[in-house]
């Protein structure tokens, strides 16, 4: 049976590339495809990321970028199959997450950069 966890915060799907990066080096990449008021979750790490990410220790810090957006400074709290979560160390203001989350789903992009194709 399959436990069911509760998040203090609502969680916000979004869609951004992201780099991860430690004492001032970029250590990998990724989309951030999650985000609330205290944390986000990055997903499709690529495999040298993951590597990277293997020497990671739980509440390590490590800094989100993401453009259009200032970085995130954050503490790592899982990694799991090329997925990283994350707990802000700041946690965002209310207006501070809406930004963020319109950023991530590229409302601010130029019209160019949010053309879907098939």
């Amino acid at each position: 049976m399959r436990a069911l966890r509760f998040s203090a915060h609502q969680r916000f799907a979004v869609r951004r590339k992201a780099s991860i990066h430690r004492d001032g080096r970029r250590i990998g990449s990724g989309l951030l495809i999650e985000l609330s008021q205290e944390g986000c979750r990055l997903g499709c790490l690529s495999q040298a990321a993951q590597d990277r990410m293997a020497t990671l220790q739980l509440d390590d810090i490590v800094a989100i970028k993401v453009d259009g957006a200032a970085a995130i400074e954050a503490r790592v709290r899982w990694t799991r199959d090329g997925t990283l979560g994350l707990k802000l160390i700041h946690a965002f203001h209310r207006a501070e997450l809406d930004r963020m989350i319109r950023t991530c789903r590229g409302e601010f992009d130029e019209s160019g950069q949010r053309e879907y194709g098939t």
